[in-house]
Parts: C-alpha cells; sequence; structure tokens
C-alpha cells in the first residue's frame, strides 16, 4: 500500500513540476523577446521601440498630474535627462514636474531583465522586472515591473499601478501594459486566438488527463461499491484504507525528508524516535 501511495505522490509531483516550470527564456541579442520553453511560442514586442507614447510623450496615474512616466521595452529612452539620460540606458523612468526644472528618477535599466510566465492567466501574460534605478536618498533602489498582457485588439494601453516596498530597502514600482504585440508569435502570419492566449503546456495536458483519470476512478469505484457490494456512505469510497492511510503516510514521509537535516545540526530525528 506504502509503494501505491509512493507511486500517486511521484506522478503528482511530476506532474505539477512541469507545469509550474514553465517559463518565458529570454531571446540572445534581444532586449524584448522571450520564448515560452514548451515551444509554444515567440513573445517579441520589438514593434513598440519606437512607440511615441512610451518612450517620449510618456503617460500619467489618473489621480497625480505632476508625475509623468516612460517606458520602452527594447531600447534605452532618449530624451530625458539626469538620471534617466540616453547614456544611463534607462527602461523606465519618473519624471517630476515639467521644464528645465523637472526631476528624473530612474526606475530601471535595460539589461538581462527578469521574465516570469504567469501560468494560467487568460489572455496570456508575463511580468517583466527591470533592475538598476536611481537610489534613494535613504540608500535603498528603484526597481520596476512591467505586466506586460496580450490583448489582440489592443494597440497599446499603457497604465501606471503605483509603489510599494520601503526607500530604506527597495521601492517597487508597478505598470501595465496591453498590446497585440505581447500576444504569443504576433509577427507571425498564421497567427491565431490560441497562439496568442499562450495554448495548453505539455504540464496542463497531463495534468487535465491526471485529474480526469482520477475523477474517473471514483466515480466508478463509487459505483462499483454500491452496485456489487451495497456498500453506503463512507463505505462507498473505493480503496479505503488506503485513502484513511494517506494522512499518516504524509507525515512519515515527511519526517523521513527532514531527519538527514536535523541529523546535521545534532538532534535527533523525530523519524528515528518513531521507530
Amino acid at each position: 500500500m506504502t509503494s501505491l501511495f509512493l507511486t500517486v505522490a511521484l506522478i503528482v509531483t511530476a506532474v505539477c513540476r512541469l507545469t509550474a516550470g514553465q517559463t518565458c527564456d529570454p531571446v540572445p541579442g534581444s532586449q524584448c523577446a522571450c520564448t515560452m520553453s514548451d515551444g509554444s511560442g515567440l513573445m517579441d514586442m520589438s514593434s513598440l521601440a519606437d512607440n511615441e507614447l512610451l518612450s517620449r510623450q510618456g503617460f500619467k496615474e489618473p489621480s497625480d498630474d505632476y508625475h509623468t512616466y516612460f517606458f520602452n521595452p527594447c531600447k534605452a529612452i532618449e530624451g530625458l535627462g539626469g538620471d534617466c539620460a540616453a547614456s544611463e540606458n534607462t527602461a523606465s523612468c519618473q519624471q517630476g514636474g515639467t521644464g528645465e526644472a523637472a526631476e528624473h528618477y530612474r526606475l530601471g535599466q535595460q539589461g538581462p531583465a527578469s521574465y516570469t510566465y504567469i501560468p494560467g492567466a487568460d489572455p496570456f501574460q508575463i511580468r517583466i522586472k527591470y533592475i538598476g534605478g536611481t537610489a534613494t536618498d535613504e540608500g535603498g533602489t528603484r526597481s520596476v515591473v512591467v505586466t506586460a498582457v496580450c490583448d489582440p485588439d489592443q494597440e497599446l494601453f499603457v497604465s501606471y499601478d503605483g509603489e510599494t516596498g520601503s526607500a530604506y530597502d527597495e521601492i517597487l514600482y508597478a505598470m501595465t501594459i496591453q498590446s497585440r504585440s505581447i500576444c504569443l508569435n504576433a509577427g507571425s502570419s498564421d497567427n491565431s486566438s490560441s497562439s496568442s492566449s499562450g495554448g495548453l503546456s505539455v504540464g496542463s495536458v497531463l495534468c487535465i488527463v491526471f485529474f480526469s483519470l482520477l475523477i474517473v476512478y471514483f466515480a466508478a469505484g463509487v459505483a462499483y461499491m454500491h452496485g456489487r457490494h451495497h456498500k453506503t456512505g463512507l463505505e462507498l469510497v473505493p480503496n479505503l484504507e488506503f485513502w484513511q492511510s494517506v494522512p499518516g503516510l504524509i507525515k512519515e514521509g515527511a519526517l523521513f525528508v527532514a531527519s538527514p537535516i536535523q541529523e546535521r545540526v545534532g538532534g535527533k530525528s523525530s523519524y528515528e524516535q518513531l521507530e
């Protein structure tokens, strides 16, 4: 029975790791493109590199007329001063005020940005973090996280979503950009709605198959126990003794995994005590 439980646990773990492990890997030589690790497609924002709104005109938070925000996913922003000058390789900037008195704070630099695929999101989404912003007066850092959302019907929509964190550690600015350019394979002639949403990964398919079989197992088991053995209530559950033993097996497995760690720090493991 224990071997059956371990087999089921290993299958579930493998399936979940396949699903959770899907990534969007940066394309060498590009600042604004990544490919899905399961081969489902390419996300390429290069068509937004020269967009007027993003890197020249800027955009504002509706409740804040003082600050203007700039973001370019593909190349250094030009035409700004101070810490946001082109020589600073600026990916995102916060400007306070206008004209010669304007203050500029770099929120992140172009470079090896961190791409995080958001599994299960519909439509397809990628979260991109840029570091290397202007240091705060308190000794902290500035960074920006941009949530890039596929929208087949939108040429471009961008918003500033606020900031979190502490000036003594890290201030994290948040932005959202929606565009058809963010959809997978947006530049391909055969692009479709299925590719823009990202499709199902191998892990997702395996999860669907696994849990579908699990449902069939319980449904068929309940029908068999009721029809053949005339069981009722809890006794309808197939292999009831096994499922009742699962909590204890999980505890035993956790203690077994933790025991080498406890031994290294000099204590007697709980697993040994149970023996």
